[in-house]
Formats: structure tokens, C-alpha cells, sequence
């Protein structure tokens, strides 16, 4: 409702707008855009905090969630190995060992000796077994999937204490997934750089006796090979038996170190490792042990990925 003006009363005229400089005029729209600033901010932290309220354990962007690689996101990026790091002593020429190798065979330039070994060595006199001559050798860790080589964790300590270069390898077998035996072998032999790389061994004898097709056997290799190269930074040393190789060949090994056995002299093939007998002789192993030659450069540039 209005109220008009008794009679003869005049209005107050309006007054007249006042005029702003050009300075105040710049002043006030600054304010207005910084204030139109802040508004916009509020109102976009007041949205993540109302997306983030139902999960009270969402991290701010930017904050790494300690639990992220565990849940498998993001993914742990794979290890780069140091390859300056795996070193295998020199072996003296008149190192008592090398009767272990074949008739007329002497070590050439860029060869040591070694030795592969598992429980059934027993107990191993490390220090014997480096004063014999012996630089490196290649140790039993897993088989299958829940299964240790009781004596790796021994063997393994024995061999660093006493000069000699170790490297871990697994027994694979057909009844239990790839994966599985990876994680298992994994746990037995974590990353180790100043470590020969790891290796594979493929035979039937004494595995389960599971025979799927090729396809499927070899999906479940590809799948531990897989997992073991990404958490060690190398390519795996493949080993086979020529039945494994007879019955689903052996693809896994293009392109990776070789373990090759031959008693009728070095092999014809491209090696890194050449296994020479079965039933070598060595100073501070009571059993019967089988003698390998190994050529660490090829080993190194062979297992190097990247």
C-alpha cells in the first residue's frame, strides 16, 4: 500500500547519482571477480567433500594410498635390475675342480665353474665347495606351488658367506597354476641384483603326472615366467629336459639365457650355461653333484630386459 502526500506538500526531490571515478570503477570489479572466485572455490570443495563422505578412507589427489599396490592399483612398476651388481668370481687355473670337467676340456675366456644343487646335496661345506674352485651355482628354491627346498635358505646364506655367486631356480610341475608358483618362488627367492638371474627348470621326471594340451601347459609357464621376470628385472635361464622338449617344445626360450646339457663337448647352440655331468666329484658335498660351465657376460646380456 502507498500513502500519498497531503495537499501542497512537496516531494524531496531524488537525488542525484553519484559518478565514480575510473579508479574506483577498476577497484570495485576487481573485488567482484575475486569475490566470484572465492564462491566458485567453496562450492567445489563442498562437492568433494560430499562425494568423498562414504568412503572415510579416500585419499586427497595427489596422496598415495599405501594400500594401493597391495589391491593391485595402481600397479608396482617393474624392478630394473643393476646388472654391474651380479658378479661371479674369477676360478684360480689350478683349481682342483676342474678335473670335473669332460677329457681335454679347459675353461675358456669369459667361463667359470659351477654347480647346481638341491636338498638331496644335504648339507653343504660352502667354504669347501669355493676353495675347490667352484664361482657360482644355481640353487634349488621351490617346486610346484607349497613346496621349499628345505635346504635353499641355507644353501643360499652358505653360498654368499663363502664367495660363491648364487642363483635360484624352480622345479616347475603341471597340477598347480603357473601363478601360484611364481608367488611361491617368489616368496622362497626375493629380488637378489647381485644374484645370477632365475631359472626354470622343465622335466616330468619326478612332477606330478599331469600331461594337458600344449596350449594349456604353456599359458601356465608363460604365466610364471611372467610374474618372475617383472619382479626380478631379468629374463629367466630356461632349462628342459629333451622329453619336455619332444612333448610341447619349448617357445618359452626364444630370446632367453640358455641351460643346455651336453656330455659330448660344448653345445652347438648359443649357451649360457653348460651343464657338463651328472655325477661330479666336488670338495665339501658328500654326494654326487651336477658341474655346469657358465659365461656370465652372455648370462648378463641375455637376461638384461630394456
Amino acid at each position: 500500500m502507498s500513502i500519498s502526500p497531503p495537499p501542497g506538500a512537496h516531494s524531496r526531490p531524488s537525488p542525484r547519482p553519484r559518478r565514480f571515478t575510473r579508479e574506483e570503477v577498476r577497484r570495485r570489479q576487481i573485488i567482484a571477480v575475486a569475490g566470484l572466485g572465492l564462491v566458485l572455490l567453496l562450492a567445489i570443495g563442498s562437492c568433494a567433500a560430499l562425494l568423498g563422505r562414504g568412503d572415510p578412507g579416500a585419499k586427497a589427489p595427489g596422496v598415495l594410498d599405501p594400500t594401493a599396490t597391495a589391491l593391485g592399483d595402481p600397479s608396482p612398476a617393474p624392478h630394473r635390475a643393476d646388472d654391474d651388481a651380479m658378479v661371479a668370481p674369477d676360478v684360480p687355473t689350478d683349481a682342483p675342480a676342474l678335473a670335473q670337467l669332460p677329457a681335454g676340456t679347459v675353461l675358456e675366456d669369459g667361463e667359470v665353474l659351477g654347480i647346481d644343487v638341491a636338498n638331496h646335496q644335504e648339507q653343504i661345506d660352502w667354504k669347501a665347495v669355493r676353495a675347490d674352485g667352484v664361482s657360482v651355482a644355481y640353487i634349488k628354491a621351490t617346486e610346484g606351488s607349497g613346496y621349499i627346498d628345505p635346504e635353499f635358505a641355507d644353501n643360499w646364506r652358505g653360498a654368499k658367506s663363502a664367495g660363491v655367486t648364487p642363483g635360484a631356480y624352480h622345479y616347475f610341475t603341471l597340477c598347480s597354476p603357473g601363478a601360484d608358483q611364481a608367488r611361491d618362488f617368489l616368496a622362497a627367492a626375493p629380488v637378489d641384483d647381485s644374484a645370477l638371474p632365475p631359472a626354470l627348470d622343465l622335466e616330468f621326471d619326478g612332477a606330478c603326472d599331469a600331461r594337458p594340451e600344449a596350449a594349456d601347459a604353456q599359458a601356465e609357464v608363460d604365466a610364471f615366467i611372467a610374474i618372475v621376470e617383472e619382479a626380478w628385472g631379468r629374463r629367466m635361464v630356461m632349462y628342459s629336459s629333451s622329453d619336455w622338449r619332444s612333448h610341447y617344445g619349448l617357445p618359452s626360450a626364444e630370446g632367453r639365457p640358455a641351460w643346455l646339457y651336453s656330455d659330448a663337448g660344448r653345445p652347438e647352440y648359443e649357451w649360457a650355461v653348460w651343464q657338463v655331468r651328472f655325477d661330479g666329484s666336488v670338495d665339501g658335498i658328500q654326494t654326487d653333484v651336477d658341474i655346469d660351465v657358465v659365461r656370465p657376460e652372455v648370462l648378463r646380456e641375455h637376461a638384461r630386459i630394456g
